[in-house]
């Protein structure tokens, strides 16, 4: 979900908006790089990439040292394939992939994401019409173990993925990284879906949980952060109230009151990570 700190509409004064379009004027025909981050996605990334012919001028896969043949497949797909060693984090991850693009607009996917027919045909009017300084939020409608999953707040489930490529970027946070709205951006909410399947096993979801509660507890740590112990279990509870009552996972069947008790968990395992982290203790 968008966080209200991370990804607010600033609405920019007249002066403001009138130099933001001086400096990027509207392109009729914009050219568009999909970046897509890859490890081991040799389930998704053939079908991810198909979903985008006809939209984009090109897909650039970033693979982070797969050890299945997502960079073969990739490739056969269509995609430009570049393999990086060094890691820094999501965020940094994505600035160089941008760097490293051709299009004057960029879409960032996930490897487990489709665009659709609809989408791809309002992003198209709505880049042809962009005066430089909007940044589209995409719809995605998710999908747990092949179910989908309309309430837990992950309906609507708006991420900002595209803009023009010479006016932001993500920015370097090592997990759940987000796009940079500059004081005179504008987010633009598109309406047509982006199908997102979010796991496709337990222990898919498990293992992804794990790697982004450590990712978390170590970045919370170098920037000075702690927590409690006696708070942990009532953040995780609290996680429980907002994904199952405020946001109505009960509408969702078994498998909202299941989101709901994995995103408690979740809460829980990252914070137990970074107190652990600043008492000394090993994380990995």
């Amino acid at each position: 979900m968008l966080k209200d700190a991370a990804y607010r509409t600033v609405k920019a004064t007249e002066q403001t908006d009138r130099a933001a379009h001086s400096t990027l004027p509207q392109m009729p025909n914009p050219s568009v790089s999909v970046i897509i981050l890859t490890k081991n996605e040799s389930a998704n990334i053939t079908a991810c990439i198909q979903s985008t012919h006809g939209f984009a001028t090109e897909v650039l896969v970033i693979d982070g040292q797969s050890s299945d043949n997502t960079r073969e497949l990739a490739a056969a797909a269509g995609a430009r394939v570049v393999e990086f060693t060094d890691w820094q984090g999501w965020g940094h991850k994505r600035q160089q992939a941008q760097q490293a693009a051709c299009g004057s607009y960029i879409l960032h996917l996930d490897a487990d994401e489709r665009l659709t027919p609809s989408l791809i045909a309002e992003l198209t009017q709505a880049l042809q019409q962009a005066k430089g300084n909007e940044i589209f939020a995409l719809a995605r409608c998710n999908h747990l173990f092949g179910e989908r999953i309309a309430h837990c707040g992950w309906s609507p489930d708006y991420v900002l993925r595209c803009y023009r490529t010479d006016y932001t970027s993500f920015n370097d946070a090592k997990v759940h990284e987000h796009v940079i709205v500059p004081p005179d951006g504008k987010v633009v909410y598109l309406k047509s879906p982006l199908i997102h399947y979010t796991y496709q096993s337990v222990g898919q979801c498990l293992g992804k949980q794990l790697n982004y509660a450590l990712h978390f507890a170590e970045e919370k740590h170098s920037r000075g952060k702690s927590v409690a112990l006696w708070s942990i279990p009532l953040r995780g509870l609290f996680t429980f109230i907002r994904v199952y009552f405020l946001r109505r996972g009960f509408l969702d069947g078994r498998w909202g009151l299941w989101n709901a008790i994995s995103s408690a968990s979740y809460t829980i395992n990252k914070y137990l990570a970074l107190y652990a982290k600043a008492h000394g203790k090993r994380l990995r």
